[in-house]
This record gives structure tokens, C-alpha cells and sequence, in this order.
């Protein structure tokens, strides 16, 4: 009967030790995943856009002065006047906007419009479903679904 009491408690002893385990690596599991998907992706480019290089990762070059003189930059060029109907917008969609070539989903993507990217509004057909528009940033210029801008003040 000793033999019975020894043998019950080594299963019971067994089996919790490994629930334990079990419960621990599903715990690690989920922690390792959690710290995965917190993290951002990197930023996309669309079309002509150019990544800026971050200042602290240009390079230095030794044989150049330290002094050296200030570059100047040109002044911004002049803001073009609107065209006839066209209105400043700004995007309200929250993850942004697709550009594409014409008024709807069969057309080609052409870029992409950020959250609260300043926008001028070219063109809103009748039956207002697609408006052309253009960036402020770069002035690409693409259909985006209409109701994901709003009116600029």
C-alpha cells in the first residue's frame, strides 16, 4: 500500500511540474510576441519619394575644414495660385490614403497620402465618389476616395 501512496504522489508530482512548464513557456511565448508586435514598422516610400538620411548617420569626412563656411539655401519657391475650383484639404483618414491614376480600384497606385498630409483638391466628379487631388509635400497628383479629406481653414 506504501508502494500505492509513493507511486499516486510521483504523478500528481509530475503532472503539476509540468503544467508549470507548460504555463511558463506559453507566458514566455506570448511576451516574446507582444515585444514583437509593439514595435513599428518602417515608414514606406511611395513613388518619387526619397528617404532622409538621418544627421547622425552621415558621414564625416576628415579632410574638410571645420569652419567651413555655412551653406545657404534658396528661399521656398512661391506658393502657385489655385486653380479655378480647387480647394486646400488636409487627410483625415487615420492610416492614410492610396493615390491611384484614375477614379477607382482598377486604376494603378501611384503613392500614398499620410494622416493629416496637406492636400489641394484638382478635381470632384458629380457623382463624388473619387476626387483628384494633389500633394502639397512633392505635388504628386492621384484619385483618392472621397470623404477622407476635409476642408482646409
Amino acid at each position: 500500500m506504501k508502494g500505492f501512496f509513493i507511486g499516486l504522489s510521483k504523478l500528481i508530482l509530475g503532472v503539476a511540474i509540468a503544467l508549470i512548464l507548460l504555463s511558463m513557456a506559453g507566458v514566455a511565448t506570448a511576451r516574446y510576441f507582444m515585444g514583437r508586435l509593439s514595435v513599428l514598422p518602417p515608414k514606406p516610400f511611395y513613388g518619387d519619394e526619397v528617404p532622409a538620411e538621418p544627421a547622425a548617420l552621415a558621414e564625416v569626412d576628415p579632410t574638410t575644414p571645420a569652419a567651413a563656411a555655412p551653406v545657404v539655401e534658396p528661399p521656398p519657391p512661391a506658393e502657385p495660385a489655385l486653380e479655378p475650383g480647387a480647394y486646400e484639404a488636409v487627410v483625415v483618414q487615420p492610416i492614410g490614403l492610396v493615390m491611384r491614376e484614375g477614379p477607382g480600384v482598377e486604376f494603378p497606385q501611384v503613392g500614398g497620402v499620410d494622416v493629416n498630409e496637406a492636400v489641394v483638391v484638382l478635381e470632384e466628379p458629380a457623382d463624388q465618389t473619387w476626387v483628384k487631388v494633389r500633394v502639397v509635400a512633392n505635388g504628386q497628383e492621384g484619385w483618392v476616395k472621397a470623404g477622407n479629406t476635409r476642408r482646409a481653414e
